[in-house]
């Protein structure tokens, strides 16, 4: 989680820039015309902070990790001696239920996120995380914060599951040829 923590903090500019402009159209207030035009844009008009938006609810998705691997490792062991084939459709299916249910646990501060980091001029709709939470549900109520989950776990879910897979063949391979 540390090393995640950093990542986060180091790369969170890149991560406003590229929600920016992935979600600009002709109604936006702001029109970037690449990533160059973006960060001097940003730095402009913004100052440094502007490209900290988000930052909160980004460290706050680092629980994500917390809820996903040590479920992986228990529904790895329990699907392991349930399943009559064990091996890889176990690890298959461990991953990719262990990365829904962290997705679904802690999906709502990718929408926080990208609400908070959209924002470039004042005055501001969402005045930090605990207002944008305050805000949406009243206004959208708990579905707000699920916006674009099944677009989401799409993506991820079978990334994940065959990332994981991929590690423990892998970590296997070795362990058998560690024992020659």
């Amino acid at each position: 989680m540390s090393a995640g923590a950093l990542s986060t903090i180091l790369t969170n500019p890149l991560w406003v820039i590229k929600t920016r402009l992935m979600t600009q159209n002709e109604r936006t207030l702001y029109r970037y015309n690449n990533t160059i035009h973006a960060f001097s844009t940003i730095a402009k008009e913004e100052g440094f902070r502007g490209f900290y938006k988000g930052l909160g609810p980004s460290l706050i998705g680092i629980s994500h990790v917390a809820v996903q691997f040590p479920l992986y490792e228990k529904l790895k062991v329990v699907l392991h001696t349930e399943m009559t084939t064990g091996g890889s459709s176990s690890i298959l299916l461990a991953s990719a239920l262990s990365k829904m249910a962290a997705s679904l646990a802690t999906y709502p501060h990718e929408v926080i996120r990208t609400r908070l980091q959209n924002q470039t001029r004042k005055p501001y709709k969402y005045n930090g995380i605990v207002h944008a939470i305050k805000v949406m549900s009243k206004e959208e109520g708990v579905r707000g914060f699920y916006k674009g989950l099944s677009t989401n776990l799409v993506r991820t879910v079978p990334s994940s599951a065959l990332t994981i897979l991929t590690y423990e063949l892998v970590v296997r391979k070795l362990d058998s040829w560690k024992s020659l």
